[in-house]
């Protein structure tokens, strides 16, 4: 693995233990806390989903409803 892919994988182990709580991970079983940090992860690529899908579109429609309307 480049130094680069690790930089960015460091990088996004960084951003969910500071946005999204994974150093507060206290489950019992080892099972249930890989399942709690697999789900903060699905969390986290949802997010970047939803902002590379609807940020363009809000981005347009904002524009779009800017304009002055001919009468």
């Amino acid at each position: 693995m480049a130094a680069s892919e690790r930089n960015a994988i460091e990088g996004k182990l960084g951003e969910g233990e500071r946005q999204y709580g994974l150093r507060l991970i206290q489950a019992r079983l080892q099972q249930t806390s890989e399942t709690v940090i697999a789900l903060q992860f699905l969390v986290m690529n949802l997010e970047h989903g939803l902002r590379v899908l609807f940020y363009p579109f809000f981005g347009w429609l904002v524009r779009t409803l800017n304009r002055p309307i001919a009468i």
